[in-house]
């Protein structure tokens, strides 16, 4: 070699970057360990991954193993162009990456930035401090190595801090964490150099403002200033507006069975707004859950509580969830809300069945392929159908010109046992004229504020006489048939009158424990601990049977 070789060789590896040098000078005889913590959901839940990584002497290559799906798989190129264009090398040789526990199957793009922290640990380019604790990550990569948000970011981290970690590195998220988290301090980065930063120890995190909070501080003001309540204006459903205000004082199930333009969907709108607003560990729980969701949620206040509202072409698997791995349903995204079904009767009597399940267990167990899901299913289920094809079934003055064969089709579409699992049938009929003119004026700003005053003050009653009792929080709806009678309060006289009526009626043992349900929640109503024959003779008023509906039309007559 010349002198002039030798110098420019030597003066080229003088303006190299160390961190080069460093990265193509380990020893490739030598296996490179190093190992980082994640994180995976499950459901609403998470699932602490622990990605190991090893460098190897060998051809080129990058293997992951662990029950990876595809998406999974594809990191391998995402991190490879992070890292290079992010001024770092990706280490020649063999490298191989393991995600366990192995038994869970492995999906997303969280597991990017983890990965990518653990190739540049192992190849020597980056340390963590001696003594330092220790430190998960999960966000996306992109190809510049600038790191994207990902869905379940509040979700992930309680389950880290669950599970010890004390700090995690992740993407930014909508609205602040930091007020969810307790022993646990969450770095914001928005690439991968400022992860190998925090990694590190050279700099502190940058504190992101949650936009979502400052946005909704101004809708707030805007919502305040220009909403009016839909109960204001309704005139001339007093029947339907007792109905609705019983199923949200005591959590029961409604269905409205009326004409068409009667009001239904008003009243059932009008629920979302007398029920109280969430609790701290509602709000959690429904936080959650949107983490997760990838449909919009329509919420404008974090204690709002959510109102969903399919359309009736909806299948099964969008109302409980489906698909691989599972996505949420409407039953989960209206969890601690109302789920509200128009035109019941043309919803698909599959999809319709499987509700059953959810009503009763207040949760969603799902099985697809290797994955097995539990999502939370708390809702109040509110239905309206009309009674028949032409809707004037119920109608003195209407012309109704369906057959009883048609009428019997129509209903037919509602099976027994779901229409046994609501607690309120309330027949509506349409307003009058001089009432209908009545409403154009009437704004009764003071009638909601009522309603839903007797709603919350119905809600206490209830948790006051749970601890009294020393039993759990239960709504109504959900006292088990062991403890009814300790929570009825009612005398034998009442007991005797309504076990005669049952067996007349035929009740199912269903329905005889939802009309005492119900008549508690009346009595809850006008605040009373004792429950009478007049509040079960009240709750009988609800419990229309089927049969009843076919002959309404001659009972008119």
């Amino acid at each position: 070699m010349s002198q002039i070789d030798a110098y420019t060789a030597t003066l080229t590896e003088s303006r190299a970057p160390k961190i080069l040098k460093k990265a193509d000078n380990y020893d490739m005889k030598k296996s490179r360990y190093s190992k980082m913590t994640t994180c995976a959901l499950a459901g609403i839940e998470g699932v602490p991954i622990e990605i190991e990584l090893c460098l190897m002497a060998g051809l080129p290559a990058f293997d992951l193993g662990g029950n990876c799906d595809s998406t999974v798989k594809e990191s391998r190129d995402r991190v490879r162009a992070a890292i290079s264009n992010s001024f770092y090398v990706f280490p020649k040789g063999k490298v191989l990456a393991s995600y366990s526990p192995a038994a869970f199957p492995k999906s997303g793009t969280a597991f990017d930035l983890a990965l990518a922290l653990s190739v540049l640990e192992a190849s020597g380019q980056i340390t963590r401090p001696r003594g330092a604790p220790e430190i998960a990550a999960f966000g996306e990569l992109s190809l510049d190595g600038r790191v994207n948000t990902i869905p379940g970011i509040l979700n992930r981290l309680l389950t880290l801090e669950k599970a010890g970690i004390r700090k995690v590195i992740g993407p930014p998220c909508e609205f602040d964490c930091s007020k969810y988290l307790s022993n646990c301090t969450y770095y914001v980065v928005s690439n991968l150099t400022e992860a190998v930063e925090i990694y590190s120890g050279i700099v502190p995190a940058k504190k992101v403002i949650a936009k979502r909070q400052i946005d909704l501080q101004s809708i707030d003001k805007h919502k305040k200033s220009n909403s009016a309540s839909v109960l204001n204006r309704l005139a001339g459903q007093e029947a339907g507006i007792r109905a609705i205000t019983i199923a949200a004082a005591g959590w029961h199930p409604l269905l409205l069975m009326g004409a068409p333009g009667c009001g239904k969907t008003s009243l059932a709108a009008a629920v979302a707004e007398i029920l109280p607003p969430l609790s701290d560990e509602e709000t959690l729980e429904v936080l959650l859950v949107e983490q997760i969701a990838d449909v919009a949620t329509h919420r404008k206040k974090p204690q709002e509580r959510p109102f969903r509202r399919p359309h009736h072409t909806i299948t099964a698997s969008a109302l409980l969830g489906g698909g691989v791995p599972p996505k949420l349903g409407e039953c989960t995204l209206a969890h601690c809300g109302v789920l509200f079904l128009d035109e019941l009767t043309e919803v698909k009597p599959k999809a319709l069945d499987v509700l059953r399940e959810p009503m009763e267990l207040r949760e969603i167990h799902l099985a697809r392929s290797s994955w097995r899901i539990t999502y939370p299913a708390d809702f109040l289920l509110i239905a309206a159908c009309n009674p028949c094809r032409c809707g004037e079934r119920l109608e003195a003055d209407g012309d109704c010109r369906c057959s009883e064969y048609s009428v019997e089709r129509h209903l037919d579409r509602i099976s027994g046992p779901l229409y046994d699992r609501f607690d309120l049938v309330s027949q509506l009929n349409r307003v009058k004229a001089p009432t209908l003119e009545a409403s154009l004026q009437q704004n009764n700003e003071s009638r909601a504020v009522k309603i839903k005053a007797s709603v919350e003050s119905a809600w206490e009653r209830q948790k006051k006489r749970c601890e009294r009792l020393g039993t759990e929080f239960y709504f109504n709806s959900l006292i088990p048939a062991e403890e009814l009678l300790s929570f009825m309060q009612m005398n034998e006289d009442c007991l005797k009158f309504i076990s005669e009526l049952a067996a007349k009626m035929c009740f199912s043992f269903r329905s005889f424990h939802s009309v005492l349900r119900v008549a508690r929640t009346i009595a809850d109503l006008r605040s009373a601990d004792v429950v009478t024959e007049e509040d079960l003779a009240l709750a009988l008023d609800y419990r229309l049977a089927l049969p009843s509906i076919m002959s309404e039309r001659s009972d008119i007559a």
